[in-house]
């Protein structure tokens, strides 16, 4: 994770050093190399991935391409031949060599070719496997309880809810899909039976019915749709709406979820495609409401084999949280969501410094220091994300570039950045899943 987080960083500080990539092609620097002659004057190679391709505009208007993310930049003295590089990587890319236009027309030749000013190459790739990325299979854990145990069968919960005193307390998204699975709703719960004891399970009139060996259990389900309201309408209009599309989103695929920068990011589903992946972000919502509310109606239904939260940012700036008491409520949530949900990887996004918000970097600096230090003892299901660093000048200051003039939410071009970043974590997570 240190490893990631580091290079992610140089890629950041490598983007706002070059502006974006639109800086002037005529740039031209005197005599900074004692060894040359006074006036001699120096050249910048840069050195592009070329492959990131979305269109994406400033804030003061101007457009341009964010495929040109630096890879490396030399500088040389006087007009001479340049060394090659480092090929650089690309996951199922091979690398073809340097070029001298996007278009990958003409290919540099270090042995022939010379620097004459400043010069901008382009990496080309061919295709290495058939399909950029593919989402790997979901592998359901076991059912299989071994024929020793001293029962036949054995039901921990319901769509992440857990069964206690054989009642579950469910919001209305697991009500609409155990009522659509009304005949078979096996595959909505986390159990175990024996291969001996065929285990089967229906719903009706507000019972799952487990028939196992001849005899009936019956589990209560009990409409807690109350219990997990959110006291802001607004907020529980959105999480209503998401409600109402729970048959058409499925089980085991992967959750976003938590405040505006999720809700937001509305080309997250084809961003990360072919990932399947459902956003069910709520602008403005605090750690407190996705653990007691949000998490019950928006994500444990869905049995997502991941998900990827942001959260916390409004307990630092609309609560106004001290960063003790937004940690403890953000171990509790971190806690909470692994209990309910054991089989399901987590991702947190680390909360991003925002340009119009200097006040509250410290907070966030120190919430950010305490979840990566409670990563360390939870790396088996949670993974950290920091793609806050790669919207950072080489200053230490956000670059306002990557956010909307409010100086909070994050512009076309810093969604670009911040979710190419997640989509890679995900990739990462679902290949080791």
């Amino acid at each position: 994770m240190y490893n990631k987080i580091k290079i992610l960083g140089i890629v950041g500080l490598a983007v706002s050093s070059m502006a974006l990539g639109l800086a002037n092609n005529s740039l031209v620097r005197v005599g900074a190399d004692s060894r040359e002659e006074p006036g001699t004057i120096e050249h910048r190679i840069d050195f592009y991935y070329n492959y990131l391709r979305q269109e994406f505009t400033l804030s003061n208007g101007t457009k341009g391409k964010g495929n040109n993310l630096l890879y490396k930049t030399v500088t040389i003295s006087g007009e001479h031949q340049i060394t090659k590089p480092e090929d650089p990587t690309r996951k199922n890319y091979e690398f073809d060599g340097w070029y001298k236009e996007e278009s990958c027309k003409n290919e540099w030749n270090f042995t022939t070719d010379v620097v004459l000013k400043d010069t901008r190459l382009y990496a080309k790739w061919s295709v290495a496997s058939a399909e950029e990325i593919t989402e790997p299979p979901y592998t359901p854990p076991s059912t299989v309880l071994e024929e020793s145990a001293s029962v036949d069968y054995q039901v921990d919960s319901v769509m992440n809810f857990k069964i206690s005193n054989d009642e579950i307390k469910v919001s209305k998204a697991a009500l609409l899909k155990l009522e659509d699975s009304k005949d078979n709703v096996l595959p909505l719960m986390e159990y175990k039976a024996k291969n001996s004891k065929p285990l089967t399970a229906t719903f009706a009139d507000n019972k799952i019915t487990l028939t196992c060996n001849g005899t009936n259990k019956v589990i209560n389900v009990k409409d807690a749709s109350e219990d997990y309201r959110v006291n802001n309408s607004n907020y529980e209009t959105k999480a209503k709406n998401y409600e109402n599309k729970a048959l058409e989103e499925e089980s085991h695929h992967v959750m976003l979820a938590g405040s505006s920068s999720i809700e937001f990011w509305t080309s997250s589903k084809e961003d990360l495609a072919p990932i399947v992946s459902y956003n069910h972000g709520i602008g403005g919502t605090t750690i407190e409401e996705w653990d007691e509310c949000l998490n019950q109606r928006l994500v444990f239904p869905y049995k997502p084999k991941m998900v990827v939260y942001y959260v916390g940012i409004n307990n630092v700036i609309n609560s106004k949280q001290d960063a003790g008491t937004i940690w403890n409520n953000l171990s509790k949530f971190l806690n909470d969501t692994h209990a309910a949900m054991p089989n399901t990887k987590v991702q947190y996004i680390m909360m991003n410094l925002i340009p119009g918000y200097k006040g509250y970097y410290d907070v966030i600096n120190s919430v950010n220091a305490n979840v990566v230090q409670y990563q360390k003892s939870n790396a088996s299901w949670l993974t950290l994300i920091n793609p806050g660093e790669a919207l950072i000048k080489e200053n230490g200051e956000p670059n306002a570039a990557y956010f909307r003039t409010d100086g909070l939410h994050l512009s076309y071009y810093g969604y670009v950045v911040w979710g190419g970043i997640i989509k890679q974590s995900i990739l990462e997570g679902l290949e080791n899943y």
